[in-house]
């Protein structure tokens, strides 16, 4: 249990990280962060308990002041503006990632592919409806969902590489719960 829980708060930390990839994309307020490379790989490697554990560690340390969101921000105000619906995005498709991992979607790159490309959609229709509440639909879809199209594809084809790559070159007791091993 203390190498799953300390796996949990790498993956925490990997997500951190992904925050230093960012970028704007004209038409929206939102960055383009490499966050959801991390957590989508934290679904299909430590699974839908652990991996949703691991991003719901980031999403309250960040939401209880920690500076670890886009941008370095942090607080509840972040969860409460466009970003929020994101950030709990991130919690579901981790969980439903690691599910599709657990029933053998993620074994062979297309279809590892194909399960970031529905962890994205997860992701992107969270923040849409959220965002939805704070600005419309369709203003929260030119500005939460299309600008993220290209982004998220090439993200998903990163993340299964990722994935891939860390399944053959590191040991499977080191991301994977006993019960999954």
């Amino acid at each position: 249990m203390i190498q799953q829980l300390g796996v949990v708060c790498l993956f925490a930390v990997f997500i951190y990280t992904g925050t230093i990839v960012e970028f704007a994309i004209p038409g929206t307020t939102i960055l383009q962060t490499g966050q959801t490379i991390a957590v989508l790989c934290a679904g299909a490697l430590l699974g839908p308990v652990f991996g949703a554990a691991s991003v719901g560690l980031y999403v309250i340390s960040g939401t209880l002041g920690l500076p670890i969101f886009s941008e370095g921000a942090s607080g509840l105000a972040v969860l409460a503006g466009p970003s929020g619906g994101y950030l709990i995005g991130f919690i579901a498709a981790a969980a439903a990632i690691g599910v599709a991992k657990q029933r053998g979607f993620c074994g062979h790159f297309l279809a590892c592919v194909g399960c970031m490309l529905v962890g994205h959609v997860i992701i992107l229709l969270s923040g849409w409806a959220w965002m939805s509440t704070l600005i419309g639909l369709s203003e929260a879809y030119a500005n939460g969902i299309a600008p993220f199209y290209l982004g998220s594809f090439i993200k998903s084809w990163l993340a299964a590489a990722l994935i891939l790559f860390v399944k053959k070159a590191v040991p499977a007791p080191f991301y994977l719960s006993k019960s999954e091993i």
